[in-house]
């Protein structure tokens, strides 16, 4: 690929996204990732190698390749050919990771979504797993900060047409990633949609200066990270704002665990796909039950105290400032889990008078919910 367009959305080993060289294109990257993979299997590198093997093997342009930073960039599809284009931003791990999980998601939504275009931009510096990100407070660190600017850069370069879309996939860590980008760096795209977010840096969806008509959050019912609400109001609360999208029904290939988001033939990718092509009347919504909408409100006020001391530590990088960042993360803490705890106590509570009513012959709502297709 020669179109010079892509200069700005690709880059090499050693450079600064800010810095990287005019003749650095997606066949300059190509040619270097084939001679890394010699190198590795020469080396008897066997990891190195199924990795790099897995990136020139996948069918999309390496329009990104620094591997002395681990950063990657697939893009799957034509951008002058397609009407979508969806940037899918991953979260912490390893190569690992990048081979089994990011790569296969990435090719799930290209294949799902018709006259779309993905790209996979894993060219930031991450935590190996979220416990670390926690203890770092990375919410503030540099880390986040450099990468939101990168995200924000980076789509703004892309070579749309006016008439053509961009969204915002993120998942997990990644959604941290996005949610500073939106909040803090300016970043513009059509929609956003997350799954599995430990939270976005933010506390509403105000902050992040999108409509609440393109913004949609799904969070799997076994996925543990999603409920951490380590790094600010969980998106999918009822207080945080948007749509929350369902992510199993009958019919549909089950999604339960913090990967299983972009699995064929599941209504998580479903809903994911009709956001990325526009068509928003075929996304299926997750009405709040009476117990999250507690919990959302139990944990909104615990956190309200403290707005804001959240406001100064997204700004402020002064003596102290690290004091400030802890005790807000603390305070997300706290306030996630007392909101949590609200929650499944009333569904205990409920989940009781459901099993007294069945024993007395009594028909309640839920049950007639239950039994419907």
């Amino acid at each position: 690929m020669s179109d010079t367009r892509w200069t700005e959305l690709s880059y090499g080993d050693g450079d600064a996204p800010a810095g990287r060289p005019p003749d650095v294109t997606a066949e300059s990257n190509l040619a270097a990732a084939m001679a890394d993979l010699e190198a590795a299997r020469a080396a008897g590198d066997a990891a190195r190698a199924e990795l790099l093997a897995d990136l020139l093997g996948c069918g999309g342009d390496l329009v990104i390749y620094a591997p002395a930073r681990d950063h990657y960039g697939i893009l799957l599809g034509s951008i002058p050919d397609a009407d979508h284009v969806a940037v899918l931003v991953p979260g912490v791990g390893t190569d690992t990771n990048l081979r089994t999980q990011w790569l296969p998601s990435a090719r799930n939504l290209y294949e799902a979504a018709e006259s779309t275009v993905v790209i996979l931009w894993k060219a930031y510096d991450e935590p190996p797993d979220l416990v670390t990100a926690a203890a770092r407070t990375i919410v503030c660190d540099d880390d986040v900060r450099i990468a939101a600017g990168e995200l924000t850069r980076f789509v703004h370069a892309l070579p749309l047409q006016p008439h053509q879309s961009v969204t915002l996939v993120a998942h997990s860590f990644g959604s941290i990633v996005t949610g500073a980008a939106l909040a803090d760096h300016g970043l513009v795209c059509t929609d956003v949609v997350v799954a599995g977010s430990p939270g976005m840096t933010v506390d509403d969806l105000r902050q992040l200066h999108l409509d609440d008509a393109h913004f949609f959050a799904e969070e799997a019912p076994d996925d543990p990270v999603a409920e951490l609400g380590l790094f600010g109001t969980e998106p999918t609360s009822p207080v945080f704002g948007g749509t929350r999208m369902r992510t199993n029904s009958p019919g549909h290939v089950e999604v339960r665990a913090h990967s299983e988001y972009f699995v064929p033939g599941s209504e998580s990718l479903d809903n994911i796909v009709a956001v990325v092509t526009g068509r928003y009347g075929m996304v299926r919504v997750e009405e709040p039950t009476v117990a999250e909408s507690a919990g959302g409100l139990v944990s909104w006020a615990l956190r309200l105290p403290t707005l804001p001391i959240g406001v100064i530590a997204r700004h402020y990088r002064g003596p102290g400032f690290r004091v400030l960042v802890n005790v807000r993360h603390a305070a997300d803490l706290t306030a996630n889990e007392a909101g949590n705890a609200v929650r499944d106590g009333i569904d205990a509570v409920g989940a009781a008078l459901g099993r007294i009513g069945r024993l007395a012959g009594i028909r309640l709502p839920s049950d007639a919910e239950e039994d419907a297709p």
